[in-house]
């Protein structure tokens, strides 16, 4: 693992491992520790330069001889709902209570498991406990909310997002499987734009779109997305 020095902070290169996207490639990523890290407009800076929050760990996608990893984000103030989009709304609507919290709860975590159970049942996230899912929470300098959603006193959704000045950017969004005819992974995506037009935020950058992932496809089907190609955030 390499050090580099730059702008007083030090980002690291990580060693080659394995693609978790798309077979047969490997990846490679820059990232910071972000301990001594408090500005939060440094770290809209690098969001809109493409990188992404981990817990504490600013990264990027450095790959040799790949740059399908493109940083997507929504123009809200553009975005309008599709034929799609408003059926999954109608199929939703009146269903939840949706409340916004500061923080990190058991309940949140115990849904958050068995999202990833039946989800992603071979991530490594899985081994997480509450402590690292608190973590998620406690970056330096970044207010960070989650969206909750409850249907007859159950938490049944959540959305992670860090507050920027500007935008919000979603670090995570989990849910029940008991909604899944209703498209409520979709539908909790488009709602987080509801809210941002709400708050007067311009942006919802939803993290990687890679070509070719069919996990991510989803990504790029809301209108008014735009990908960072060649360090220019392009509509797509």
């Amino acid at each position: 693992m390499n050090k580099i020095n730059k702008n007083n902070h030090n980002f690291y290169l990580s060693n080659t491992e394995p693609c978790p996207y798309l077979t047969n490639r490997d990846e490679k990523k820059i990232f910071l520790i972000m301990d001594d890290f408090n500005k939060s407009n440094e770290y809209e800076f690098l969001i809109k330069n493409g990188f992404r929050r981990s817990h504490n760990i600013l990264y990027n996608q450095v790959c040799a001889n790949c740059n399908l990893c493109k940083s997507i984000r929504i123009n809200v103030k553009k975005f309008t709902l599709s034929k799609s989009n408003k059926r999954i709304l109608n199929k939703n609507k009146n269903l939840f209570i949706k409340k916004l919290s500061d923080s990190p709860t058991k309940e949140q975590f115990l849904l958050f498991k068995k999202y990833l159970k039946f989800k992603h049942y071979d991530s490594e996230m899985n081994e997480m406990n509450f402590d690292d899912y608190c973590k998620m929470f406690n970056a330096p300098g970044i207010i960070t909310k989650v969206y909750e959603y409850y249907y007859q006193d159950e938490l049944v959704g959540c959305v992670i997002s860090d507050f920027l000045e500007g935008a919000l950017s979603m670090v995570y969004s989990f849910y029940t499987d008991s909604f899944l005819k209703n498209s409520f992974g979709k539908y909790i995506i488009i709602d987080h734009f509801r809210l941002a037009k709400e708050i007067n935020k311009k942006y919802v950058y939803l993290g990687y779109w890679v070509e070719g992932s069919n996990k991510m496809d989803y990504k790029k089907s809301f209108n008014s997305s735009e990908v960072l190609i060649d360090n220019i955030w392009t509509s797509v």
